[in-house]
């Protein structure tokens, strides 16, 4: 029994959904600092791998000359100002306009529902271009998608474990979900690294489908194949390491069994609100949407997601590339809005997108950009002060005073641990957490951009 347990342990991975989660410990621990609520709220992460270009995402109109002294007709991958969607936002005191593709956004920062927060991105403290150029607080590995992931993630560089900022969220707020059939964390992506914890990791799920052992059904065959797996997990071992892969593997089994009939239907108010949508974004937050309206019955009252759309490396053919992109992204970020709506949780689910960088605001000679840093962001949901910015949009002179180089790779004035911090603190975290989950948080002078209601 013990060599065929083994055996079937290091099989597992392939098998069934403990293969989807991310390390050995379970979800969460009870020796978690956390803080109970009574409520239910949700972050929805949405990254944007590859580097999104937010110079052709939000563009001067008013000052639309800015822009298209550098991104000209002959650049390849200018946007004409007649094809920008407008948005005014009262803090700017000008008009804007959004890429083309994205006008169901237009009509949430319009409708008050989505922010925009300007020029974001991984420091380490606040920087001038004088402290750039001197080297001083300058973070590592710059303009690398692998290390600016793990940075707009929350990697903390030099400590053993590796954790995110999701994570380390869902760490001190775990005993808030105790009790709850559904862990914390859940991806509909990858076990990504936001999505790790110390003591909580996430639970993985196909964008469509659920999440049951392969090879199983209704029939008696099935059946037996399931007992002899749950025979042999309760087999006991010696060895911790295969104890520990077991309780994992039983978890995510148990967790599967309760999870997979909500994802095997989807209600009325779910597919009205996707109605026609089938890209991948699309499912992804479709399986989102219909955890959510199972909480209760999950008994779930804060949880972290995390959905991803690939594909925004743009160093050739951009303006084909990135519009299919955002065409994608703004009708699912639409939907997603609209379903938590007619659910009636708009105001208890806060969405917002990440990106490994910006992209050069000069053009290559492929009809593309390339690797950046400051980047703008987007945050939708009931709670969100939508319709205006948030941050300082950078001076578009290449060379100039914002410009980390000589191609408009734009110094960030927002830093991923203040975006963070607010949507954590609007989750649940309380301000004395907030130091375990965003270290550098204390060198900036606000932890609070003021982009949600309390």
């Amino acid at each position: 029994m013990a060599n065929s347990r083994r055996k079937f342990i290091r099989k597992s991975a392939a098998l069934t959904a403990a293969g989807l989660v991310g390390s050995l410990s379970k979800w969460g621990v009870p020796a978690a600092l956390a803080q109970a609520s009574g409520d239910y709220k949700a972050l929805v992460c949405v990254f944007l791998f590859g580097g999104n270009d937010s110079n052709n995402t939000v563009i001067p109109y008013d000052n639309y000359g800015s822009y298209s002294a550098v991104r000209t007709t002959a650049s390849n991958i200018n946007i004409a100002k007649e094809q920008l969607l407008q948005i005014s936002p009262p803090s700017a005191g000008a008009t804007f306009g959004l890429h083309p593709a994205l006008g169901p956004l237009q009509t949430m920062f319009n409708a008050g529902k989505l922010a925009v927060v300007l020029n974001a991105g991984p420091l380490l403290a606040p920087l001038t271009k004088a402290d750039y150029l001197a080297g001083t607080n300058r973070p590592l590995n710059l303009f690398s998608h692998s290390d600016q992931q793990n940075a707009w993630q929350g990697l903390i560089d030099g400590v053993a474990i590796r954790t995110g900022w999701g994570g380390r969220v869902g760490d001190r707020i775990y005993l808030a979900n105790n009790g709850a059939t559904v862990p914390t964390i859940v991806s509909v992506s990858s076990a990504s690294l936001i999505t790790q914890g110390t003591a909580i990791s996430a639970f993985v799920l196909p964008s469509t489908g659920g999440v049951l052992l392969s090879g199983t059904g209704t029939d008696a065959i099935s059946h037996a194949r399931v007992d002899g797996v749950q025979q042999l997990l309760g087999a006991g071992s010696a060895n911790a390491i295969i104890s520990d892969a077991a309780s994992v593997l039983e978890s995510a089994l148990t967790i599967g069994e309760a999870i997979s009939p909500v994802l095997a239907t989807t209600s009325p108010t779910i597919a009205a609100a996707f109605n026609g949508l089938n890209t991948g974004i699309a499912l992804q937050l479709k399986q989102v949407a219909r955890v959510i309206e199972a909480r209760s019955m999950f008994g779930a009252k804060r949880q972290f997601f995390f959905a991803s759309l690939g594909g925004f490396d743009t160093h050739g053919d951009e303006l084909n590339v990135q519009g299919g992109l955002l065409a994608q992204l703004a009708p699912a970020l639409k939907a997603f809005y609209d379903a938590t709506s007619a659910l009636g949780v708009a105001s208890n689910v806060t969405t917002f997108t990440h990106s490994d960088f910006s992209r050069t605001f000069i053009a290559n000679s492929t009809k593309g950009t390339d690797h950046a840093w400051g980047a703008h962001h987007f945050v939708l949901g009931g709670a969100v002060r939508g319709g205006d910015f948030y941050g300082k949009f950078p001076d578009l002179t290449v060379r100039g005073p914002d410009d980390s180089g000589t191609n408009g790779a734009w110094l960030p004035t927002i830093a991923v641990d203040q975006i963070g911090a607010t949507l954590a603190a609007w989750f649940g975290v309380s301000s004395s957490d907030l130091s375990y989950v965003f270290p550098n948080l204390n060198r900036f002078a606000t932890s609070n951009l003021g982009f949600l209601n309390a």
